[in-house]
């Protein structure tokens, strides 16, 4: 089951969130969080369900391992069982992906890339749990229902943020329902259904129709691959606002995962607009003050976070690539980075980011040679093909508004917005029934959007 399933969004959460008001004790919110995440999970994989519910508790065991080893004093045996925690984490993470992969048949790349997503963000999210207890920001959790909501939270499934549990524990023990954090919750589950539901289908078809091989225009290579990256960021941009909200609407206090696009350091801004948790989780375990050890320690983490999102020796090669790009950048500094001009800065990152991640968009290797020489003119002189015609025209007003709201331009007014505070009662109130309206209005459409496509 996905947040944008009818089904889900539309009956399970919001009888979930109504539930959560009879009773005010965390016990309580945390027992129906894991009723829904079992439904949630097991929403046609039983099997695969089961195993994911009864993985938590090897970390839970290894946290506890972890933490009287550290009492003791007995780093080698604290860093071993560390260690038994990654690989076990990285088992299932195999697991899992391979059923999916299996299962996807003929699925567009990012469908496809869903579950073993969701998968890592699991496997991840437990891991560091365990590796906060080894470093002591956490005491390693006794009571292991409560572990379990933190671990098996269906909010934090799909793609992320990948939460800390220092930062949650207070909250799942103690976590009152507030207004506030039920209407913001309610307003970014909103942009996120619109994101997934409404922009990421006319961007795959863009996509589909200007990276097919019997395209030859060169427009198309140019067109297909933005799309390409665009319907890939809002899938997980739109499945992390989603899943933000739904924390929110269930009493966390929870980040937003995937920060406005920017390149004002070049491709280490890009990749943490991407994934912000993950990014930050990585520049900790590197380490922040000595470059020379941080960009060393680069390239691994890269190669893992590319095998993060799609399990494979092409993913392996692809995060190399990046790696030692961001090494490169690591040991130049942020403040020489920010001098670069952005006139340079933007295309220059765009390019780059086409020519590395590009081989994501296909599964054969001729395919994606093919793509390069249609992007620099080796395919046939026309602007458009007949159907790439048709989705643009048919689609524009959309598509401009996708175009507008992930620009500097868009992000600008959100971010307007959100400055007007209520010691400027009528802003506010003006504000406030905009968002409300505004998020109304997306929550209609997505709705009547989806459910056409599951009557098709």
């Amino acid at each position: 089951m996905s947040y944008s399933t009818l089904i889900f969004a539309s009956v399970i959460l919001p009888l979930s969130v109504l539930v959560l008001f009879l009773d005010r004790s965390a016990e309580y919110k945390n027992l129906i969080l894991c009723i829904v995440s079992v439904l949630f999970v097991s929403w046609g994989r039983s099997v695969l369900a089961a195993l994911v519910f009864l993985s938590f508790f090897a970390d839970y065991l290894l946290a506890l391992a972890v933490s009287g080893t550290s009492a003791k004093k007995a780093k080698p045996a604290a860093a071993f069982f560390l260690l038994a925690d990654f690989v076990w984490n990285a088992l299932l993470l195999t697991v899992l992906a391979r059923s999916a992969a299996a299962g996807a048949g003929t699925q567009p790349l990012i469908q496809k890339a869903l579950i073993p997503v969701g998968t890592a963000f699991f496997a991840l999210r437990n891991f560091t749990y365990v590796y906060d207890v080894y470093k002591g920001n956490c005491r390693a959790e006794k009571n292991p229902f409560v572990l379990m909501t933190y671990c098996c939270g269906y909010p934090f499934l799909l793609a992320g943020p990948v939460t800390r549990y220092a930062d949650y524990e207070p909250q799942l023990r103690k976590r009152p329902m507030d207004a506030g954090l039920l209407s913001s919750g309610l307003e970014r589950f909103a942009k996120g259904l619109a994101k997934t539901v409404i922009c990421v289908p006319v961007l795959s078809a863009l996509a589909k129709t200007g990276l097919d091989p019997k395209e030859p225009a060169l427009s198309g290579a140019w067109i297909g691959m933005a799309a390409f990256f665009g319907a890939g960021y809002l899938t997980f941009a739109g499945l992390s606002d989603m899943g933000t909200g739904i924390a929110r609407m269930n009493g966390f206090s929870a980040d937003v995962n995937y920060a406005p696009l920017s390149a004002k350091h070049m491709m280490s801004s890009i990749v943490k607009s991407c994934n912000k948790s993950m990014a930050e989780l990585a520049a900790d375990m590197r380490g922040r003050k000595n470059k020379a050890r941080a960009a060393f320690l680069t390239l691994p983490l890269a190669m893992l976070g590319a095998a993060f999102f799609l399990p494979s020796a092409k993913a392996l090669a692809i995060g190399a690539a990046a790696g030692l790009l961001l090494a490169f950048e690591c040991l130049i500094g942020t403040k020489k980075l920010e001098k670069i001009p952005s006139v340079i800065k933007i295309p220059a990152v765009f390019l780059i980011s086409m020519v590395i991640f590009s081989p994501f968009a296909f599964d054969d290797m001729s395919e994606w040679l093919s793509w390069l020489g249609r992007l620099v003119g080796a395919g046939d002189s026309y602007i458009l093909s007949k159907p790439m015609k048709e989705i643009l025209l048919g689609n524009g007003v959309l598509l401009l508004i996708t175009l507008f709201s992930i620009s500097p331009f868009g992000v600008g007014l959100s971010a307007k917005l959100d400055a007007v505070t209520p010691a400027e009662p009528k802003k506010y109130a003006a504000v406030r029934r905009l968002r409300t309206l505004f998020s109304a209005a997306l929550l209609i459409v997505s709705f009547i959007l989806a459910a056409s496509r599951t009557m098709n």
